[in-house]
């Protein structure tokens, strides 16, 4: 399953926007839920964003130096499901593939 990572609200008079500082993890590496990914800071504060679920970062959609808003993807994140399905899905493929060759081969 694919989960997006938003910008949260941040608290108190921090302002509806943070610039991206640095990300502590690079795309296709994996995480863990609760585990910090970036870093944000505002006018007011510095914090940081964490995983929402285990999984991999698939893609970084705010570069360092970014400003993105509350409610913003930063981030989108695959949950081990879906690795599991797609390979599940990849050999159900290959599998149909291998049974149309053999029906060809037949003909």
């Amino acid at each position: 399953m694919r989960v997006e990572v938003e910008l949260p609200e941040v608290g108190g008079n921090n302002g509806d926007e943070a610039t991206v500082s640095f990300w502590y993890v690079e795309e296709d590496e994996e995480v863990e839920e609760g585990e910090d990914l970036v870093e944000m800071i505002t006018e007011k504060t510095t914090f940081n964003v964490t995983a929402p679920v285990s999984g991999r970062l698939l893609e970084i959609l705010a570069q360092e130096g970014d400003v993105v808003k509350i409610g913003d993807i930063m981030a989108i994140l695959e949950t081990e499901e879906d690795e599991e399905e797609e390979e599940e899905e990849e050999e159900d493929d290959n599998n149909d593939e291998e049974e149309d060759d053999e029906e060809d081969d037949e003909d």
